[in-house]
Order: structure tokens, then sequence, then C-alpha cells
């Protein structure tokens, strides 16, 4: 039987589109072209943020992938009360930024997430 899941927490910027009120959304929709305004958006951020997007989206794929049903895996956005709370609570000044417990890595290196992850999982895990 498998153990507790781990939460991995990780606060980092999180690209997104927003909404338009209610009746514009349904009539952008309806017209067929919410998917276009939404994608505008998206691409409206710097290739940069892009690029961390992707590199970001890429190593928690490969570290769900090699952690099968052991990670809950929890976003939180940088710019968000809850990203806020953990800059001030937790201490996170750059971004992405690993939280296990009080143990927290910040960076795209996947060796040292991984090695972040094997200290906090069971043995055998």
């Amino acid at each position: 039987m498998a153990g507790p899941l781990l939460q991995v927490e990780v606060v980092a910027h999180v690209l997104g589109s927003m909404d338009h009120c209610t009746h514009c959304q349904v009539f952008l929709d309806g017209a067929g072209v919410g998917g276009t305004v939404h994608q505008q958006d998206l691409d409206a951020y710097p290739k940069e943020w892009m690029d961390d997007w992707k590199r970001l989206s890429d190593l928690i794929f490969s570290l769900t992938e090699n952690h099968p049903g052991q990670l809950v895996v929890k976003i939180t956005d940088a710019q968000s009360p809850q990203g806020l709370w953990a800059a001030i609570r937790k201490g996170v000044r750059k971004y992405p930024t690993f939280i296990l417990g009080g143990d927290k890595y910040t960076g795209f290196d996947e060796g040292a997430v991984r090695g972040l992850i094997a200290r906090h999982l069971p043995q055998g895990g």
C-alpha cells in the first residue's frame, strides 16, 4: 500500500489570461474568438517569462513522471495573496521556489529538486 503523498509547493509566476465579464465572455466564446483572445493575452507576456514557464512545466512533469503516485504539486502564483504570504512567511524572494516542509530550493536544477524530494520521501519510496 502506498504511503502518504508528499506535497511540493512551487511558488512561481503563473501565466494566464483574464476572462472578460460573463456577458462578454459568453459572446466571445459564442462568436468563436474566445480562444484567440486568450491566446493574445498569453502572447503579450515577455518571451523570458514564456520560456521560464515552459522550463518549469517540463520540470514538474518530469518530477511527477519519476515519482508516480508519490507527489502532490501545488503551484502558487507569486502575484497572488498566497504568493505574497509565501514571500513573507517562508522567505521566498526568487522564482520558481520549491518548498517541501521547512526546506526550499530556488531555480530550475532538476537534480537539486530531486535531491530535496528524496530527503522528504520515505526510504524505498
